[in-house]
């Protein structure tokens, strides 16, 4: 299963930029089968409440299913972007632990034990510490193991092994699709699916070629996510313009050097691929 992690498009004025959202979602067509608005890629935590619905009100109408990232500073914050993903009838929330507060395992049991119970759709876990700034030990996947309401988790902190994870794996890092998905890993929740989604998709297929370029994509993060792939998805004509929200700064005239080598030699091999 191949979910997109979606950018969020900007206007020069730092407006939501829906006509290049919209691209965006054809673009997905190619071969995701859902995708994730307003997470660390879509710059989730720098939206507004309005800003998220209207993504989503976006996306109501294309053929694959709709998550919304719901993580925050605090569970009541999570609750009210819960209430918005209910409203707009998405399919599958995504959430952290809370940011910054470092919460103790025993907490962050207790904290996804109250989502997953209360949750009015099937809920993914993201094991993200380099964003949160604590990881999801696996004693909180045996507390969890079995609710009726998880789906997975999404498991971004760049393990060689899933040895110990008991419940379903999204891969969360587009180098290691390849080796979790021969783990048993169900699928990936992408970032490199915004422009690469057959790619990505051949590699969760267990293609050898498409892992060759897979490894090369990576390459492309030179700074930050997702200051590269609004570079990139503007580049390919499916955003307008690469802005980002002003927090996160902007790539440098070296580091859009790198990136145009990269894809020039990436298209390359896709190309000799098709």
């Amino acid at each position: 299963m191949l979910i997109t992690a979606l950018a969020t498009p900007l206007h020069e004025d730092y407006s939501l930029d829906i006509k290049s959202f919209h691209r965006l979602l054809q673009h997905q067509k190619r071969g995701a089968d859902g995708v994730i608005i307003a997470g660390t890629t879509g710059q989730g935590s720098l939206l507004s409440d309005q800003e998220k619905s209207l993504l989503l009100q976006a996306s109501q109408d294309y053929p694959f299913a709709r998550g919304l990232c719901v993580s925050d500073l605090s569970l009541d914050r999570v609750w009210k972007n819960i209430e918005i993903a209910a409203k707009h009838e998405t399919q599958f929330i995504l959430v952290t632990p809370p940011f910054f507060i470092r919460p103790s395992q025993e907490a962050i049991i207790g904290f996804f034990k109250k989502i997953l119970d209360q949750s009015f759709c099937p809920v993914i876990l993201y094991n993200n510490p380099s964003r949160v700034g604590v990881a999801i030990e696996n004693c909180v996947y045996d507390a969890v193991k079995g609710h009726k309401n998880l789906l997975g988790v999404k498991e971004s902190m760049g393990k060689s092994s899933l040895n110990g994870i008991n419940i379903p794996v999204f891969c969360g890092d587009d180098d290691k699709i390849f080796s979790y998905k021969k783990q048993g890993a169900i699928g990936a929740i992408s970032v490199l699916s915004n422009v690469f989604v057959e790619t990505v998709k051949k590699a969760l297929c267990l293609d050898s070629s498409a892992e060759e370029t897979l490894q090369l994509l990576i390459k492309l993060f030179v700074r930050v996510n997702p200051l590269p792939m609004q570079y990139i998805l503007k580049r390919n004509h499916l955003f307008q313009f690469c802005r980002v929200k002003e927090e996160l700064g902007a790539l440098e005239e070296g580091d859009k050097e790198t990136i145009e080598k990269i894809l020039e030699e990436a298209w390359t091999k896709l190309a000799l691929a098709f």
